[in-house]
């Protein structure tokens, strides 16, 4: 009778936990999928626990979030912010979790019974001991002392370092065996027999930015993983059983929103691209200033976070988004790895905003900061591929992910752009910056040499360049190969090509009096090829008093033979209807981009441009203020040309100069007699411009040198020094001769060979590959030549010179 009752004990055992298909709940790519598992019978009917016999619990394990979701009594200890729960299925009174400091890296891992209101601390560590793993409970076990946690470096990127099983009452931590790396914290199945981890197919896991495009299950017992699904450069996100989300209780609980108005975390006025969002991604509207298209789908964030584009080396300030205090302030991870220099401020909801991978940091942990106070410098630290800032929100103290918007953006979209509107670092500031240079070793130097630049402001400088000059005779000049610009207009510039117009040299200045012609042009070659941002810097003043009265340059033109130079940009002023626009020209052909206001009169006026060929942004100004801002989503990346141009007006120019974007307080200045040197003459010049966030800009620094080992040939122009570095060689020749002259990269020199009636007899072409004196071979070319005399005509957009040879 014994054996039999014992049997149907064992059936109704069996018909209770032979678990139906477990259905799992995850995306991919953004696209909802589930999967079933088949779970095999129980092969244990009882489990022997603390000398009793209990049923394996079937119920899903309740994760929380906030300590409300536990007891409506503070157990949160004081200072100290809630971080994550769990209940257990054998008692629902009884929780574990994990809290944390708010200020620091201390955390402890406590029990409670609600009903008891009894409370243990099993593990504690203070912010001192910052290399110290924390543990987040995760599940529970069949065993009704043992739950499963993950360990964690709190405030990393790189959070998950293993999955231990902790015994309740004897406090002792086994890991478990898990010999694959993951990138997100694990689910646990519902029977309690495997977790399902998502992993990456990476050579380097990138727990920050990396693919989530695999997806593995763990057998416990075991201890063997299989691949469920993987699909190369996917990003899988788990949300858990489909079972545990239709909860209402649990699915509730996934998101809390925080309430604070947060500002973008930059500058008044300028304006970032979001080149990576996180996940999840936007849920709700968003306020662009114009689309970005330039990084195209990126990995993304394990929490809820923005990467905002900034432009190159800028050393753009970084603001607190809202008012609170720093919570942790230094290197997370490493400088070239993880969060790099990390910035979180607790704000007074418990949220926290998180700000990575910073060049410098201007906070200290326990400090209390305002709404726009500057916080740090953005940067490339840590695991970053180039500047940015980093921004993200969480709650429940740093654990989970909270949706957030900007009152000035909304929430923000990848590959848009968007101006900061906030009311800090505003237009208000008046006060203009201030730049002065010295040279390493003093101002006389034997070659290249380093100059020092010292730029200061009472709020930031944002923008930074500098211009090396040569002089020849009375006139100073820039070497034009290395994408510097002089002209103080005392003499008409042998480097000028006019192609239109009545261009003449007036009291110092360069005027333009040909007032029937629609498209006047004077152009002069200038290498605009580093890739990074140029400044363009001009002096004008119309003497019309009617017509259309407008005038403009373009830049990082590619063929100024043409009426429209190629490709390029025009800056262009009209006194007609006192506008400034921007045209992009594409294969000669004119399209309109932005348009904004100026005025215009007769008084003379300083114009600035700048361009940064890396992200397309444009900038003009008037007299030291910004007039119009456009960006290219696909911008002009080389030039080899300025062209200035007019519209039927009689203008008077001064002051043409071109600067080169430099990205801290030290810059390599190169000097000597080749072509390629920034300072080519004995007597040379370095000049420095920048301006600050709110648009100032400073007087020009000057630092005057002399290159000890360079002759005082002041009478030449530079061409004359291009010219000399053409050599023909040998000559008088037999049937050997070759040619060396200076280029530029993809660059085209004509050479012609011409009689002594001016008949010519042979045209070579050849397109320079490298910056760096070229050399062809004439061989072939002069072989059927007769004995006599010849002209050899070189020509591209540096040189210009004719060399007489001797064929014997």
């Amino acid at each position: 009778m014994k054996t039999i009752t014992n049997l149907l004990v064992l059936a109704v055992y069996l018909c209770v936990y032979i678990l139906p298909a477990q259905e799992l709940v995850f995306t991919k790519n953004g696209r909802p999928l589930t999967k079933s598992f088949s779970s095999k019978t129980k092969e244990k009917v009882f489990e022997k626990q603390n000398k009793h016999h209990e049923l394996l619990p079937k119920t899903l394990d309740n994760v929380v979030l906030t300590e409300k979701e536990i007891s409506d009594k503070e157990i949160v200890s004081e200072s100290f912010d809630f971080f994550q729960g769990l209940q257990s299925p054998y008692d629902p009174n009884l929780w574990v979790y994990l809290e944390r400091e708010q200020i620091g890296n201390g955390y402890r891992f406590k029990t409670i019974n609600t009903v008891l209101n009894e409370e243990k601390i099993l593990i504690q560590k203070n912010s001192q001991e910052k290399q110290s793993l924390a543990y987040k409970p995760i599940g529970w076990t069949n065993h009704i002392d043992e739950i499963f946690v993950e360990a964690l470096f709190l405030d990393a990127a790189e959070q998950h370092e293993g999955i231990f099983i902790l015994n309740l009452k004897t406090k002792e931590l086994r890991k478990i065996p898990i010999t694959f790396s993951y990138v997100r914290t694990p689910l646990l199945s519902p029977d309690r027999k495997q977790f399902l981890f998502t992993g990456t197919l990476d050579e380097k896991v990138d727990f920050l930015h990396g693919h989530t495009d695999v997806l593995y299950k763990y057998s416990l017992s075991s201890k063997t993983a299989l691949v469920v699904t993987q699909s190369k450069g996917a990003h899988m996100h788990v949300f858990g059983w489909k079972e545990q989300l239709e909860q209402k209780t649990i699915k509730e609980n996934r998101i809390q929103r925080s309430s604070l108005s947060y500002y973008l975390p930059w500058d008044f006025g300028d304006e970032n691209c979001v080149s990576r969002h996180g996940t999840p991604g936007p849920t709700s509207g968003h306020s662009p200033v114009g689309r970005c298209n330039l990084f195209g789908n990126g990995g993304h964030h394990g929490y809820s976070a923005i990467d905002f584009a900034t432009s190159l080396s800028r050393d753009d300030n970084v603001r607190a988004s809202a008012a609170g205090v720093v919570s942790f302030a230094g290197i997370s991870g490493s400088l070239t790895s993880g969060y790099g220099r990390l910035v979180i401020i607790r704000h007074s909801d418990g949220t926290r905003t998180y700000y990575a991978h910073n060049k410098s940091i201007s906070v200290r942990q326990g400090q209390n900061v305002q709404k726009g106070q500057i916080i740090a410098k953005e940067g490339t630290t840590g695991g970053s591929s180039g500047d940015h800032i980093h921004f993200e929100w969480r709650a429940a103290g740093g654990n989970a992910s909270t949706p957030g918007s900007f009152v000035d953006a909304g929430q923000p979209r990848q590959n848009y752009i968007y101006r900061s509107q906030n009311s800090f670092g505003t237009s208000a500031d008046t006060q203009a910056p201030t730049t002065s240079i010295s040279a390493s070793g003093g101002n006389t130097q034997s070659g290249d040499f380093t100059v020092n630049f010292n730029d200061r402001d009472n709020v930031n400088v944002t923008q930074r360049f500098y211009q090396a000059l040569e002089q020849y005779g009375n006139n100073w000049y820039a070497n034009r190969g290395n994408g510097f610009f002089n002209d103080n207009f005392n003499v008409f510039y042998s480097g000028y090509t006019q192609n239109a117009g009545s261009w003449s040299i007036s009291n110092g200045r360069l005027r333009q009096s040909n007032t029937a012609v629609d498209n006047t042009r004077l152009n002069t070659f200038l290498s605009q090829n580093s890739g990074l941002p140029y400044l363009y810097e001009f002096a004008a003043k119309v003497e019309s008093t009617s017509g259309p009265r407008k005038f403009g340059i373009h830049i990082m033109a590619d063929d100024v033979t043409q009426d429209q130079r190629g490709n390029s940009y025009l800056i262009w002023f009209s006194g007609e209807d006192n506008k400034i626009r921007i045209y992009e020209t594409i294969n000669n052909t004119l399209n309109f981009r932005a348009i904004g206001n100026v005025s215009q009169d007769n008084n003379w006026a300083n114009y600035k441009i700048t361009y940064s060929p890396a992200y397309g942004v444009i900038e003009v100004f008037k007299n030291n203020r910004s007039i119009l801002k456009w960006t290219d989503t696909t911008p002009i990346q080389r030039g080899s040309s300025i062209s200035l141009r007019t519209n039927r007006t009689n203008i008077l120019f001064d002051d043409l100069k071109v600067y080169k974007y430099r990205a801290g307080s030290t810059q390599r200045i190169t000097a000597g007699t080749g072509v390629n040197k920034d300072i080519r003459r004995r007597n040379g010049k370095v000049k420095s411009l920048v301006k600050d966030v709110a648009g100032n800009w400073s007087s020009s620094g000057n630092l005057d040198v002399t290159i000890s080992s360079l002759s005082s040939r002041n009478f030449e122009t530079p061409e004359a020094l291009l010219n000399d570095a053409v050599k023909v060689f040998p000559n008088p020749t037999k049937d050997r001769m070759f040619i060396n002259f200076p280029s530029q990269i993809k660059e085209t020199t004509t050479i012609s060979i011409v009689d002594i009636t001016g008949r010519t007899l042979k045209v070579i072409k050849k397109i320079s590959k490298e910056k760096e004196t070229q050399q062809v071979d004439l061989s072939n070319a002069i072989k059927a030549l007769p004995q006599g005399h010849y002209l050899l005509k070189i020509l591209n957009k540096q040189v210009s010179k004719t060399i007489k040879f001797i064929k014997n």
